[in-house]
C-alpha cells in the first residue's frame, strides 16, 4: 500500500525530479487549462529550464518547493512516478519583505485529485513559512478555479480581484483573485 507522503525538496537528492515536476505543469495546462506559466503548445525544454531555475531558487534560500509523493517504500530517494504533487513558496529577499512569502504553482497531477494533497501540501508550505519567519502568505489564482473555493476553508482572506490578470491557455484573459493569509 502506498504511504503518502509531503517533503522538501532536495536539490541534490531530487534533482532526478526535475522532468516529473514539468510533467505535473502540462498535465495541469492542457488537463485544467490552468493559468501556469506558459501556453500551449508546451516546449518541455522550456519547462525544464524553468524547474532547473526554480530547483537553483532552492539551493540559494530564496525559495521552498513542497512535494506530495504517493511512495511504495518511503525512503530519502523519491521515484519519479510516485511524485504526485507540488507547491512552491517564494521568499522575497528585500529588506522590507523579509516577513511575507508567496505561494505558487500548487499543482496535483489529475489522477490524483480528491485525496487532500493540495491542504496537506499548503498545512506543510505553511509550517515551513513559520519556521523561516514568513508569517504572511500571498496568492493568485484563478476566478473560477477549484483553488478559488478551496483556499478560504484553510484561512486565506480574499483582498481584491483583477480582471484580465493573465491570460490562460486558450489565450483568452482571465480573472485572478488575490489571497493573504497572517500565520501565528
Amino acid at each position: 500500500m502506498p504511504t503518502p507522503t509531503v517533503r522538501l525538496l532536495s536539490p541534490s537528492d531530487d534533482a532526478h525530479l526535475l522532468p516529473y515536476l514539468a510533467y505535473i505543469q502540462a498535465a495541469c495546462i492542457y488537463h485544467d487549462k490552468m493559468v501556469a506559466t506558459f501556453l500551449p503548445p508546451l516546449d518541455s525544454d522550456k519547462l525544464l529550464e524553468y524547474w532547473r531555475e526554480m530547483i537553483q531558487e532552492v539551493g540559494a534560500g530564496t525559495r521552498l518547493i513542497i512535494i506530495q509523493l504517493d511512495e511504495l517504500e518511503p525512503g530519502p530517494a523519491a521515484k519519479g512516478g510516485e511524485l504526485k504533487g507540488v507547491v512552491t513558496l517564494r521568499m522575497p529577499q528585500t529588506e522590507t519583505c523579509t516577513h511575507q512569502g508567496h505561494l505558487e504553482k500548487l499543482m496535483v497531477c489529475p489522477s490524483y485529485r480528491r485525496r487532500g494533497a493540495a491542504k496537506t501540501m499548503i498545512r506543510f508550505l505553511e509550517m515551513e513559512a513559520v519556521k523561516r519567519g514568513r508569517r504572511l502568505i500571498m496568492l493568485s489564482t484563478e476566478v473560477g478555479s477549484p483553488a478559488e473555493k478551496m483556499y478560504p476553508k484553510l484561512g486565506y482572506v480574499e483582498y481584491g480581484t483583477v480582471p484580465g490578470c493573465s491570460i490562460g491557455p486558450s489565450r483568452d484573459t482571465v480573472d485572478d483573485v488575490f489571497f493573504y493569509k497572517q500565520l501565528s
